[in-house]
């Protein structure tokens, strides 16, 4: 067979799968990866198939989930199973499937369980491997609907596959779950009965923190089950409280953010000192920690379509009063109302360049972002493009035209836009949630003889995304309308999203039946 791999950049990560959930209760997957069934002497297997098509994300699922909107969903990681040795029926699937060399290493994890809560107060699991449904339950009496939920620990920890599972209701009350056999191990009571709107799960699994429309940030001790530390947010107003719409733990667990009404606000864990206390132009919808060893940075999702990139970190001594400590990497949006322009979810991608976010505006389309363009930005400080500019001036007219034009080859944008996606014609997005793997040794990819063969001449060639330059000038994004997608893809999904509609309007029936 012969292999015709298209080179992707290390910046993304090996494998991304997202999983968006609308106001019509229908879920939807898109992945890097394609499954493709054989049936080969009664055993049907799942094997990767990398996208040769200039395309990073491809719709790999859609259906009907709940008869309400989705209100929250989370992914699990499967783990990784080591290759040697022997084990049951079950891990050699997961090991032929991932294709482990034989030389005693961890095969690369995969995406297990998807977790969905709906205003229909259920909560469906899915297998993300298998593409079905793997249980579903309902959240004890009196506990209204699930706004909110994480596996413990998460995707993005080192502990090990979760344990457990965190779900925020609607009464103020968070469930903690034995995700073993989804008993109820906990139930705990910090908020009021406005609800838990968020929570976040600490990388080691031990801790967690939600805040809730009472304006509230609670502290939980996973380990023992209950409340350890409370902070109530002062109130701009007498009769309502703030809401928290997200909250966020980084990566090492050392510092956590929170956004309500248009403040974001992001701490220190050990010292508990403010590292950043701002306030934007719109109210914040979501938040995600970006960065590297360079810097920390927050990436926030706006209601009127900007997306402001912060520096996380205290002010030194010496710091001038002009340095840049933020930047708005996508221009909110020159109307009253935003409409389908605004951002409803951003989360961040573990793996790659680490300056990777995945956003949803509420037009439908999702889009995979590279931010490392305005954190270079905020990191080289104002001086450095008006020390150059003063330079070329005193060139030569020749030569400061061959600048001009070797300048406008090596300009870098505030946001690189990689990839995006539309779900069906414009479904409205409720929530996104992300897994990834970063790890570019995922193994050997295996094209499909059948898509070597068809081939298509108004294709249009395959993307590469090239950040090896060395980029001198830096520009904002403009906001453009225009969004240039897949036709077939686009289609693709409109066909899946129907038929999980009409899927739902009949089980509406029988059940009204």
């Amino acid at each position: 067979m012969d292999e015709s791999i298209t080179e992707t950049n290390p910046a993304i990560p090996t494998r991304l799968v997202i999983v968006a959930g609308t106001y019509d209760g229908v879920l939807a997957g898109w992945d890097t990866v394609e499954h493709v069934r054989e049936q080969d002497k009664n055993d049907i297997e799942l094997k990767l198939l990398r996208r040769n098509d200039g395309r990073y994300l491809k719709l790999s699922f859609a259906m009907a989930a709940h008869e309400g909107s989705v209100r929250c969903l989370d992914i699990a990681s499967a783990g990784a199973a080591p290759s040697g040795g022997s084990g049951d029926a079950s891990s050699k699937k997961v090991k032929k499937r991932q294709r482990n060399q034989d030389d005693g290493s961890e095969a690369p994890p995969e995406p297990g369980a998807l977790l969905s809560g709906g205003f229909d107060e259920t909560i469906n699991v899915f297998n993300l491997q298998k593409h079905c449904q793997a249980g579903e339950l309902k959240t004890p009496n009196d506990l209204g609907s699930p706004l909110c939920c994480s596996f413990a620990p998460p995707c993005s920890s080192t502990s090990g596959p979760p344990t457990h599972v965190l779900i925020g209701t609607t009464s103020g009350k968070i469930v903690l779950y034995k995700k073993r056999d989804w008993s109820v191990q906990h139930v705990l009571a910090g908020h009021d009965e406005g609800g838990v709107q968020c929570l976040a799960v600490h990388p080691t699994g031990k801790m967690a923190l939600t805040g809730g429309r009472d304006g509230k940030v609670c502290l939980w001790d996973l380990m023992k089950g209950r409340l350890a530390f409370v902070y109530k947010i002062p109130s701009r107003s007498k009769i309502r409280k703030e809401t928290v719409n997200d909250i966020v733990w980084c990566d090492d667990g050392t510092r956590y953010a929170f956004c309500y009404g248009t403040k974001i606000t992001a701490r220190d864990v050990a010292s508990g000192e403010d590292l950043l206390d701002v306030e934007m132009p719109s109210r914040v919808n979501q938040i995600a920690f970006i960065g590297g060893p360079e810097g920390m940075f927050l990436a926030a999702g706006c209601d009127d379509g900007g997306l402001p990139v912060l520096e996380v970190g205290q002010l030194e001594e010496d710091e001038d009063a002009d340095t840049r400590r933020a930047i708005m990497a996508i221009e909110p949006v020159d109307k009253v109302v935003a409409g389908d322009d605004r951002l409803k979810c951003i989360r961040s991608v573990e793996g790659g360049s680490g300056f990777l976010v995945v956003t949803a505006n509420s037009g439908g389309i999702v889009s995979l972002m590279d931010l490392e363009g305005a954190a270079r930005m905020m990191l080289s400080g104002p001086d450095g493009s008006e020390e150059e500019a003063d330079s070329k001036e005193s060139e030569s007219e020749d030569d400061s035209l061959d600048s001009d034009v070797d300048s406008n080859e090596e300009v870098e944008v505030a946001v690189e836009i990689l990839d995006s996606v539309r779900l069906g014609s414009g479904a409205r997005i409720t929530d996104i949630s992300v897994w990834s793997f970063g790890d570019n040794e995922m193994g050997e990819v295996i094209d499909d003889e059948e898509d070597e063969v068809e081939e298509v001449d108004d294709e249009p060639p395959a993307r590469t995304f090239d950040k090896g330059k060395k980029f001198n000038k830096y520009q904002t994004t403009q906001r453009n309308d225009t969004l240039e997608l897949d036709a077939a893809a686009v289609e693709k999904a409109r066909k899946l999203v129907g038929q999980a509609k009409k899927k739902q309007r009949k089980q509406k029936k029988k059940k009204a039946a």
